[in-house]
């Protein structure tokens, strides 16, 4: 029995100095996992590094299972992140209703004077310690709509790495320019935002409607759903919320393809693959949050020591792949799968 556990161990140390010695010199290997498997893997020692978002980054941190080495913010500033999304565009009542719900709940948590309270929602929400809260709301940036601008680079770069598999004459559109019209919808944001410019108190009519809210398990950049909830704002707009949890922003997709939910918070990477590949038919109403990602390592102190490891990123096309593949071709580091 000694015998055979010997040899099973030998194995395993040769099989690893094998799947080691497979990354090559000058090269980062990637694979793909969600963040939470992220956390528990770079534990273990199953990863070097990964990229991922809020509040994982800070849990592997302030857990001692990691370091960061470069927040999003550094590498790309201002990046679109999460999303209101919704299959509802013409119903402009209740895209009024939820867009004013999600704008109060925004300015409610970028008010300094609502700090204690907003990082017990954020405890609440994401069932981390106040430690991990406290951290990981440092690198958030809470936004009310995505920089349209940002959006459209991450457009170019999703057909740059042939991620887009239809064009969007495939899908209808005369130019991209009619299709971002239709895909950011901005109209209603602006008009609620130029109403509580007018008068902070204002209120949009109650519409008086069910509707089901789609977000994804314990992601702190959709704290303004949370807290939209806790403080009221769907009921005063007469909203009552039936909320669905996914465990990502692929399977909430399949939820708006397969009429489980109307309007959603999720990734804008998501997001706009589905939208586009599967031409599942939403448009993004507002924004959730910007930045707040970042690259954790267990040893390497920058992106050149990333060379010959293995790197988690939670999928191929997302922004935090582009993340990785920005930094590291600045490193002169080559991405190998």
């Amino acid at each position: 029995m000694k015998r055979l556990v010997a040899i099973a161990v030998t194995l395993a140390i040769l099989l690893a100095g094998c799947q080691q010695a497979e990354v090559g010199e000058g090269k980062i290997k990637v694979v793909t996992m969600s963040p939470r498997d992220m956390v528990e893997q770079l534990k273990l020692g199953g990863i070097d590094a990964f990229v991922a978002w809020e509040p994982f980054v800070s849990e592997a941190v302030v857990n001692g299972n990691g370091k960061i080495i470069a927040t999003s913010a550094d590498i790309w500033p201002n990046h679109p992140c999460c999303v209101v999304a919704t299959t509802e565009k013409d119903d402009r009542e209740l895209v009024t209703a939820i867009v004013w719900a999600h704008v109060k709940a925004t300015r409610f948590i970028n008010n300094p004077d609502n700090r204690e309270k907003v990082i017990e929602y954020a405890m609440e929400f994401t069932g981390k310690s106040r430690e991990v809260v406290e951290e990981a709301m440092k690198r958030i940036k809470f936004i009310e709509y995505p920089d349209e601008k940002e959006f459209v680079k991450y457009f170019e770069n999703l057909k740059r790495g042939g991620y887009l598999k239809k064009s969007v004459k495939e899908l209808g559109y005369e130019s991209e320019d009619d299709f971002f019209q239709d895909f950011l919808y901005k109209d209603v944001y602006d008009y609620v935002n130029s109403k509580l410019a007018e008068n902070e108190s204002w209120v949009p009519e109650k519409v008086n409607k069910t509707v089901r809210v789609g977000y994804l398990t314990a992601d702190l950049h959709q704290l303004a759903f949370y807290v939209a909830m806790k403080e009221g704002y769907y009921s005063q707009v007469g909203l009552l919320v039936e909320a669905k949890e996914f465990a990502n922003g692929v399977m909430e997709m399949e939820g708006f393809k397969n009429g489980e939910i109307e309007v959603g918070y999720l990734g804008g990477a998501p997001a706009t693959l589905k939208r586009v590949n599967d031409d599942v038919r939403i448009s993004i109403i507002a924004g959730a949050n910007s930045e707040g990602s970042a690259i954790v390592a267990k040893d390497a102190s920058s992106i050149e020591e990333l060379a010959g490891k293995k790197v988690a990123i939670p999928g191929f096309g997302t922004v935090q792949d582009f993340l990785l593949r920005m930094v590291a071709e600045k490193a002169g580091l080559e991405i190998t799968t």
